[in-house]
């Protein structure tokens, strides 16, 4: 793939919320500071490849925004996002590596086997089936602490927690991970501890979104 010594993945459909935006500029910072750093780019920009025509996919456009309006209490412009953007803006063509298409079950692990840790700067609290993935294959999360990412990721442990909007606390977190790493063997003992009852719906409607 082309990738340089330390590997942070993003993972998942492209939607705001999960602030891939924010991910870009907190690599741009650690990137200007470090030459060994790739950032790892894999997923679907979903409200940009649909085809609005469809009546499919105004559907699944309006019940998501209504799902969001009642149980998140906001609705993002997601039309007009393109996070992808920054990368040619901050100068990173050398170090990100993007694969921004639907990735089938069978080559998850592709991706999720060089990575060093996963990113979830997300903007605001929802469930990620990505974190249980991630924790399945002993890969420490890097994540902004919304919801219940401070109850489900042990600090120092199986990874590290950055404060929402704050671009520099997640690039210091982010090189956390370089300075010290995390061991797979307790990340995997956590994921074995982790309720399957309450993570199986999240990773089930991340791995089948339709």
């Amino acid at each position: 793939m082309g990738l340089k010594r330390h590997v942070f993945l993003f993972f998942g459909f492209i939607r705001k919320y999960k602030g891939l935006h924010h991910a870009i500029e907190a690599f741009a910072l650690l990137a200007s500071r470090r030459d060994d750093v790739s950032l790892l780019i894999v997923g679907e920009s979903f409200w940009q490849t649909l085809d609005n025509k469809k009546l499919t996919v105004r559907l699944k456009q309006f019940l998501f925004g209504l799902v969001k309006k009642i149980f998140l209490r906001r609705a993002d412009d997601e039309q007009n996002y393109r996070p992808l953007d920054l990368i040619r803006r901050y100068h990173l063509e050398h170090c990100v590596k993007v694969v921004n298409e639907f990735v089938p079950n069978e080559e998850v692990y592709k991706y999720f086997q060089v990575a060093d840790a996963l990113l979830l700067f997300y903007t605001y609290a929802t469930p990620s089936g990505v974190e249980s993935i991630a924790y399945n294959f002993g890969i420490p999360v890097v994540a902004t602490r919304v919801g219940n990412f401070s109850e489900t990721i042990q600090e120092g442990v199986t990874g590290y927690l950055a404060e929402p909007g704050d671009i520099r606390s997640m690039a210091e977190a982010m090189e956390k991970i370089i300075h010290q790493p995390l061991e797979r063997s307790k990340i995997e003992k956590h994921a074995s501890l982790l309720s399957w009852e309450r993570y199986s719906g999240s990773i089930l409607r991340t791995l089948f979104p339709s």
